[in-house]
Parts: C-alpha cells; structure tokens; sequence
C-alpha cells in the first residue's frame, strides 16, 4: 500500500552513473532504471574511461532494448571554437535516441533550444540551482528537469517542489563537493585544471591547515589534515521521504568508479527504493546493505545537508579516499606474520589495510590460519594469524578494503547473459504446405513478424507440439527479450526442422529489437540548417544592436561595507556593487547603511548597484524579495545578481540586471541567451584566456564586464572550516570575527577563508588578479566595463586600487599610457596587495579535456 498522497506521485527513477561500457551493464542488470554518462567530448568527468561515439551506438541499443533511459552529459562550458565540433555531436546524439541531455552552459541549452527544441534538456548540478526561482527561470528557458544543488535540504526540496513544475533530481548517494558544484575555480586557478571544463583535479582531497594572520596554527583539535575532504554521502535511510515529496530521480555518484561498485551500489538502491515505495511507513534500510555500501566504497558516511548543516560531521579529517571497514587490530606480532583479532568475516583474496606508525600498508590475504590450522574462511571473533610483510605492532588497526565474495558477487550480475529482459508474446502459426509464421509484440506495442522458407510436412515419426515449440522459442538467451506468453497455432501431425523454428525465432527478434529502438531514434529537422543560420545570424543581429562607440571606459567596483564604497567612489569608481551580504569581521549593511552609500553614489555621479547574494536557499527567498523591493524603492541603478534564480526574480521585477560571475559566461552563446531572457550585461568568467576573449563576437559593446583585478573566490560552502575546527562541543569561537583567518597548503600557499553573515564560508585565491599591465589591449578591443572585484580588500586597500585603476584607464583613453607606467603600476599594486598578484587565466587559460590525460586526485 501507498501511503497517502504518494498514489498522485509517478515513483522515483533510480539513475546510475557508467564510466565505462562495462559499468552501463552493471547499472542496467542491477535494476537501474536510467543511466547516465558521458562521451569523449564535453562531459565533466574527462578522466572516466567515457564512451565513443560507437560505445554510445550500443550503449543505446542495449539499454533501449531492455527499456532503460540514456542521459548523457553535455555539461563543460564550451569555448566559441568548439560550437562547430559540438554541433555535430548533438546531431549524432540527437539522431541515435539518446533520451536526455545533462547541460551546465547556458549558451549551449540556448542554441540546443533553437536548433533542436525537442531535445530533452536537464539542468547539470553545474548550474548552481538551489531554489525554486532557479528552477522556474530553467523551465521558462526550456528545460525539462533540474539536477539540484547537493546542499539542499529536506525542507527546502518540499518548499521547491511546491513551487515549481520542473522534475526535480537529486543525489542520494556517493562523493560530495565541499564548493557548490558549478562555483569551483580551485582546480582552475591553481592548476589550469577547470571543474568547468571536465578536468577538476580534486584539491580539497589534499591536505590543509588552518592559521591565523601570524601564522598560528588553529586546526590542532582535528585529527587530520584533510579539512575540504568531505565524507561520502548515503541517503539509504532517507528513501520514504525522498518518496513523499515528489522527487523525479535518485542520482548516484559514480562515473569514476569501477563496475562491481556501480553494480553493487544500484542493486542495493534498487531494492531499498522499490521497499520505500511499497511500504514506506515500515521501510528499514539493514544493516547489512549500508555494510555492504560501506565495503565496497567509502570516505565515511554522511547524510550531508539533508537534515540541515552537519558542521564537523561532514568531513572525513584523516583520509580522502577510501578507508574500507574497521576489521579489527593487531593483538600479537611475530616474525613476518600478525595474528589479529577479526571483527568481520575474512576470507582469502580479501584486501586488507594496516593502519601502522608508518603509514598505511595494505594486502591481498593469500593465506591464514586460526589456532594452528590452515583455513580459507575466518568467522569473525577469530585470532587470525597472517603473513605481513612489513613492520606493524600491536594495537594498530586494521580495515578490509576488499571483499572477495561482494566483488565476485558484483561481478557475476554484469557477465554473462543479460538477465534484464522486456516481457514478449509470441503467436505461432505452422500448416502442412505453408511456411512457419512468427508474429511477436511486447507491452508498449512494438510488433514484428517473420517467415520461414520451408513450408510444413507431415511427420513421419514426430509431429511439431506446443512442448517443443516453446522450448525453441524459448531460447532468447542473447537477445533482450523473455517469452511472457506463447500462442500456437498448430495443424495436427505437422513437422518443422528444428533449425528453421530457431531462423525465423532470430529474424523474429532481430525485427522486434529493431522496431523497439526506432521508437528512440530521430530524424534530423528538414529545415535544420534554416534554424542554424537562423540562430547564428540573431546572434550577430543582437551584437549589432549593442555595439557602441567606444567612450571613456567604466570602472566597476565590487565592495563589502560602507567605508569601503565611499573608498571606491573617491576613488574614481562609476559604477560601485555592494549590499546584499555582510562579511564577518565588517560593518553590516544595515537599512540606513544603505541609504548612505546610494546616497554617497548619486553625490558623486556613481551608478549604484545592490548586489544579490549568489548562493541563498528557498528558506532565505522571503529575504531575498526584500532586498529586490528596496532595490526598486531606493531607486538603485539596477542589481547584480550571482545565481539564475536572483536573476529570475529581479528580471520579472523589472530591474535592471547584471550577472556576476558565477554566473559562468564563456561564449557568445551565453551572453546572446541571457540578453534574451532580459540581462542588461553579464560578467564573463574569469576562466576566459587572452585569445578567447578578442574572439567574442560582443566585445565592443555595453552588455560584457570584464574581472581585471581583485580576490576571485575559489569556493563557496555551507561548511564553516573555521567554526567546524576551533569549535568546542559543536559551538562555533567566532574567530571568524576576530581574526583573519587562511587555509595553508603543502607549499606554504595562504588562501583566505572568510565568512558571511550566515557562516557561508568563501576560500580565495593565494593571489589577486591583476591585469594593470594588458589594460591597453584590453580597452583596444572594446572591454571598456571593468570589473575591479575588491570584496576582501579592506576601504584604504579600496581606495588606493581604484585610483590606480582610474588613473591608468584615464592615461589608455588619452595616449598616454606606456609599459613603463603599466610595469610601476604593477609594482605599486604588488605592494597594497596583501595577497600578491598573479595574472590569473588572462596569458595561460583554462586546458581542454583531450589536451592533457593525467588521472585526478583520489579518482
């Protein structure tokens, strides 16, 4: 029975991840009943095996086969020379049926929009969305579903299926982020490895510590280093209420894991979810498939932000992959061999770690005794005496990494014949004198026939019966389909060859498997190239249209107080951000605060814009409208907004509105989509390099702001470093508040951590940007909105920025800025800095996918 309500709601999809060909078929023969994954080009997992365009061809024929959907991930951001390659990738997907496109760019759901509107579009988790104004500015854009941030809580999911049409998708299981996906430029800026490009190279697994401006360590009461390295999430437990509110899809994290993990984690989800849904009121998860999960991978478990911010139990301090489960410690050691006592079962072939005073040694059991007899199986409670090869002494503990039976287990569901089979009904018909006809359907009305070549006799000896034809009929073992129901039509004392039942059963279901794929596989548009010049000629149309003449360039600045704008502004700013969020350790932006910077703007002929925060969950919505309503009531010059749902709402307001740059504009495709959908001007990405940017079609125009100098924020979290190691007994020191605080990295790199109003923590670069000596070029190409991102920087650190800015543009503007004066201008910056500079991508940008084929950290 169905609990009340949930008989209005269609149950949830379990989608699976695949990496490779051979964990597809884990996922589908372990009960998925959607799979998603990625090809060669443009997916966000670049270091998963993926699948080529021939991989893909089949992947579709045998999960359509067996009635299980294909999404595959179209989710980078795409550079402006890609868009001809990209192109003929959509058609091929478009063509062989694939049911769904995972996409982060909103330039490339744009043109998909245009080109192929009846492709299916889901939101990548890429995009940010954690409210349901995000939600709502997706479907208007053409989206059918939306994969949510993971930070999303139980609550908030209610609220925003309550508020919104889209499907809704969310992940129930496997490695988290430590950043909000899609707002991660850490791998980027430090390595030239772009999450937003498929290449993230995963340095929050990497050690940390946290210290203060002197340099004190502050992280001593953790019992590790690897303070970014969350634990794995497991929402097994939480599958009734994930039932209850509607969601569309249970996603589970894997497109780097091997096969016996994605088969092992999908059978287990499968069977907990059809129980959830069944009977949710009596759902238990047991102990031993959360065993089972945990053995076959994890980080530590935890149940991330579903109930809420979990603080310190979201990280996973000691080790940032793998850690197995806790077998039990060394009682007693001897030359070349331990004798440990077993808390699980130990078998030979099973893996092992050693946890010594050395590091972490691990081995394959090969053989062990218990009390003085050879054995192959242990049962927990045992003195189990192995050979080790290495130092170890009593006391040190000991975990299995390896189940020998899980994995065989797991492995037998993916070889061997498929076990997944679509139900069919066949209808026989066999005359003395006529061919044998075969006539089949399955249940969603697919229908084949065949005929034979040789006609009936009359049996001699033995005549064909209704026993025998269902044996040979039977024998579907290398198709998708099961005999569900066989209807014979049989003339009394005929005989058939065995062999010619058996070539007309082949023709028969070759003819049906075909006829069921048909039914995904598209026919390009008649009229494509029409709707692709189409596209292309509006986009340069609407470039046209906001081209200008070049005039005296703006100075946007971005500020976090009060003392810090009337620094900008004396400095020469014209247009200064601000509003919107309150750093810890600052002055807040109180009503009055506000009214006193708009004001000290307008003295100063500055455009005043409120800045709307770029992370806020559907519980912060009511104060979000808020901020939007004074917007309009204090007459402010328009609003920066940093997510698609602020942008939804100050669009329908009528404001007028600027994306920042988590906002990620990386094409003319992008800022062509945002302009349609009402943006005034968008703020490209910071992952832009030099060439990339000459080569946008809009330069020259007033709708681009460029980032040239400031602290660019490398992540945004909910988790609170500071808070979670100086907290004692779960309460927050607010050092925060008193101290600037850094995460130090192996090199001695100091990336500021500071906090906002609602302990949102935001790690920044070990350098601020600095783009003083290319500003010539620069403003030469028509980038003449430039960004100044002075967040961090405190009002006098403000106030001598700008002016040198100010000065420097003036002296472009008027001939009479030389490399002499852009070299003293770095150095005067490189000293009111604290950070030091760096260039950032501007010379270097962002690799490819296919450039570089180097594994990621902890794959």
């Amino acid at each position: 029975m169905l609990s009340k309500g949930m008989t209005e709601r269609k149950k949830p999809e379990l989608l699976a991840p695949a990496g490779n060909p051979l964990a597809l078929r884990a996922a589908v023969e372990n009960g998925a009943d959607a799979v998603y994954l990625g090809g060669k080009m443009f997916g966000a997992r670049a270091f998963a095996e993926n699948f080529t365009e021939e991989d893909l061809a089949s992947a579709l024929s045998y999960a359509h086969g067996r009635g299980v959907r294909i999404y595959v991930t179209v989710n980078t951001l795409v550079d402006n020379r890609e868009f001809g390659e990209l192109t003929d990738y959509l058609f091929f997907l478009y063509r062989e049926g694939v049911d769904a496109l995972i996409v982060q760019d909103v330039g490339v759901a744009g043109y998909i929009r245009a080109v192929l509107p009846d492709f299916r579009l889901h939101g990548s988790t890429q995009m940010t969305v954690h409210n349901a104004a995000g939600a709502r500015f997706l479907a208007e854009a053409g989206f059918q579903r939306v994969i949510l941030a993971r930070e999303t809580t139980y609550s908030d999911l209610q609220e925003i299926r309550k508020h919104s049409s889209l499907e809704l998708e969310v992940f129930v299981h496997g490695a988290l982020c430590i950043c909000y996906s899609g707002q991660c430029l850490f791998s980027s800026m430090i390595g030239g490895r772009s999450g937003n490009r498929g290449r993230c190279a995963q340095p929050c697994r990497l050690p940390y510590s946290l210290v203060d401006e002197k340099g004190r360590e502050l992280s001593d009461s953790v019992p590790g280093e690897h303070l970014l390295s969350p634990r794995d999430l497991l929402l097994l437990r939480e599958l009734p209420d994930l039932c209850r509110v509607g969601v569309a899809a249970l996603k589970i994290e894997g497109r780097m894991k091997r096969p016996e993990y994605v088969a092992t984690v999908v059978r287990i989800y499968r069977e907990a979810l059809d129980r959830a849904w069944e009977d949710p009121e009596h759902y238990t998860a047991s102990d031993r498939e959360v065993r089972e999960l945990s053995q076959i991978f994890n980080r530590g478990f935890t149940t991330g932000y579903f109930y809420g911010n979990p603080g310190r139990g979201l990280i996973g301090y000691t080790r940032p992959n793998n850690r197995g489960l806790y077998l039990g410690r060394v009682v007693k050691k001897g030359h070349r061999h331990a004798v440990l006592q077993n808390r699980l079962p130990l078998r030979t072939g099973d893996g092992i770690e050693f946890w010594t005073g050395s590091g972490r040694h691990g081995l394959t059991v090969q053989g062990m005794t218990v009390k003085d007899r050879e054995v192959e199986e242990a049962p927990p409670g045992s003195d189990v005496q192995i050979t080790v090869p290495f130092h170890v002494s009593p006391g040190d503990r000991v975990f299995k990494t390896h189940d020998r039976v899980l994995i065989e287990k797991a492995r037998e569901s993916f070889t061997g014949p498929s076990r997944r089979r679509t139900p069919i009904t066949l209808r026989a018909v066999a005359r003395i004198g006529e061919p044998f006809y075969l006539v089949g359907w399955d249940a969603d009305g697919c229908r084949a026939e065949s005929r034979g070549n040789i006609c009936g006799e009359k049996a001699r000896k033995h005549e064909l019966t209704p026993e025998i034809l269902r044996a040979q009929l039977d024998r579907l073992g290398n198709t998708p389909f099961q005999l569900k129901k066989l209807e014979c039509e049989l003339e009394p004392g005929v005989m058939l060859p065995l062999s010619e039942i058996n070539a007309v059963r082949r023709s028969l279901t070759a003819a049906l498997e075909e006829k069921h794929l048909q039914k995904y596989r598209r026919r390009l548009p008649q009229d494509l190239t029409k709707r692709e010049e189409g596209y292309w000629s509006g986009l340069q149309a609407r470039a046209r249209d906001v081209q200008k003449v070049i005039r005296r360039p703006s100075l946007a600045v971005a500020v976090s107080d009060l003392p810090s704008l009337q620094a900008a502004a004396a400095g020469g700013a014209d247009i200064i951000y601000f509003g919107g969020y309150s750093l810890k350790g600052r002055a807040p932006w109180t009503d009055e605060a506000l009214r006193r910077g708009i004001e000290d703007c307008l003295g100063r002929g500055v455009q005043p814009y409120l800045i709307i925060p770029r992370i806020w969950q559907e519980r912060e919505g009511d104060r979000v409208l808020r901020m939007l309503e004074e917007a309009l009531l204090l007459s402010v010059a328009g609003v920066l907004v940093g997510d698609l749902g602020g942008c939804y709402l100050a669009l329908k307001k009528d404001l007028s509105v600027v994306t920042d740059f988590s906002v990620p504009v990386f094409n003319d495709s992008a800022i062509f989509s945002l302009l349609e959908a009402g943006v005034s001007r968008a703020t490209l990405s910071p992952e832009l390099n030099r060439e990339q940017l000459m080569r946008l079609t809009y330069r020259g125009s007033e709708v681009l702001e460029l980032p040239v100098h400031g602290a660019i924020p490398l992540m945004i979290s909910e988790h609170c470093v500071t808070g979670a190691v100086t907290g004692e007994g779960g309460r927050c020191m607010r050092i925060c508040s008193q101290n600037r605080c850094y995460l130090k990295d192996r090199c001695g790199y100091l990336f500021p951590v500071v906090q906002d109003e609602r302990c949102r923590m935001t790690i920044y670069n070990a350098r601020e940007l600095c783009l003083i000596e290319h500003l010539a070029e620069i403003i030469e190409e028509g980038y003449d909105h430039l960004r100044l991102e002075l967040r961090y920087s405190q009002a006098r650190e403000v106030k001598e920025i700008t002016s040198i800015y100010r000065s420097a543009v003036d002296a472009v503007v008027s001939g009479c800025w030389s490399r002499e004066r852009a070299r003293h201008a770095w150095e005067k910056l490189s000293v009111i800095s604290p950070l030091g500079l760096t260039r950032g991508h501007y010379l270097r940008g962002v690799l490819r996918a296919e450039e570089r084929k180097e594994g990621a950290l902890n794959g």
